[in-house]
């Protein structure tokens, strides 16, 4: 790696991996630090992808890196479309080329990356890193999913919101994300805003469950109710928003106070959602409207105690849920 004039110079190889066309090299960690940058997902305007960076990881990989004998696989980038004036490749022979990247624009968007690279700013540790080539923000995205998927500590709730994404038709190809999205960016909803998808937020306190946990609620009534006539998708979405209103309307306090009850928790999501799907498959609601479903729900508010002290507090996992379901149930009389 040289430095020219306002570019840094890094000699490597030009291939494919996979279909996609790449650029591999070495350079010290701090200039890959200093030109590179985590396209943060936040959940209230809706920009950017990533998780939040975790410091902790970053320190221990600086701490491992600076080891003797530690090595680490090729830190992943995306050289960004939007930034094209700030980088050039120049093809050589026999797959080697040249990368001109200008020294003040972070044009490197860090694909797989930002938990090692984090706290190395100013250490001249020498690193492969391989960079996709003008990807563009969707294409960019679609591999940091499929690299992170399974990765340990990232949250699956991200996946699935970048999942919903990518897919063309949401509500054809997955019903289950295209209404648990609905939900939590309706604000006719009692969910709106109240959904973590994994990124960033400045209403974090105050968001509920998981979109992974409200997807997959979603995706089970979808199972109890197969071969019920729901409607379309727009008339699905309806009913279920309806039944978490009459929800909220008999449980006012559980619902507001959410950090002292179970009712929107895993446990309390969960086996209401079950039940929901009891009182569709049953007829006992025939419109699907608020009212509808607040007058089947009303025997509940005498009988069922949501608070996180009472009888449901031991309750996790399936077992847990089944056993509140089966509460709620024989409350209904099913």
């Amino acid at each position: 790696m040289k430095k020219i004039s306002s570019f840094y110079i890094f000699r490597g190889f030009i291939g494919t991996c996979g279909s996609q066309e790449v650029f591999l090299g070495f350079a010290p960690a701090k200039i890959l630090h200093k030109l590179s940058f985590a396209d943060i997902f936040n959940e209230d305007t809706g920009e950017g992808y990533q998780r939040p960076r975790n410091k902790s990881h970053s320190l221990d990989f600086k701490k491992y890196i600076k080891t003797k004998g530690s090595s680490t696989i090729p830190l992943t980038f995306n050289l960004r479309k939007e930034f094209h004036h700030a980088w050039r490749i120049e093809k050589g022979k026999n797959g080697s080329a040249t990368l001109y990247l200008d020294q003040n624009t972070r044009c490197l968007a860090q694909v797989d990356c930002q938990h090692r690279l984090g706290e190395l700013q100013d250490e001249n540790i020498s690193l492969a890193f391989m960079s996709f080539i003008g990807l563009d923000l969707r294409g960019e995205m679609a591999q940091f999913v499929i690299i992170n998927s399974k990765a340990k500590g990232l949250l699956s709730s991200l996946t699935d919101y970048h999942e919903s994404n990518l897919i063309n038709d949401l509500a054809v190809e997955a019903p289950h994300l295209y209404i648990a999205r609905r939900l939590n960016e309706d604000p006719e909803s009692p969910w709106f805003k109240l959904i973590r998808y994994g990124g960033e937020t400045t209403s974090g306190l105050k968001r509920r469950t998981s979109f992974r946990m409200m997807q997959k609620a979603i995706h089970r009534l979808f199972s109890q109710t197969k071969g019920a006539n729901l409607g379309e998708i727009d008339g699905m979405y309806t009913i279920i928003k309806n039944y978490w209103k009459a929800v909220e309307m008999v449980f006012p306090q559980e619902w507001n106070d959410h950090r002292h009850h179970l009712i929107t928790k895993g446990v309390g999501l969960h086996s209401l959602t079950r039940l929901l799907a009891d009182i569709v498959v049953s007829g006992r609601c025939t419109s699907g409207s608020v009212e509808e479903f607040k007058n089947q729900l009303s025997a509940l508010a005498e009988r069922v105690n949501w608070s996180s002290k009472g009888p449901f507090s031991y309750a996790g996992g399936q077992k847990g849920v089944q056993e509140v379901y089966a509460v709620l149930k024989e409350a209904l009389r099913f």
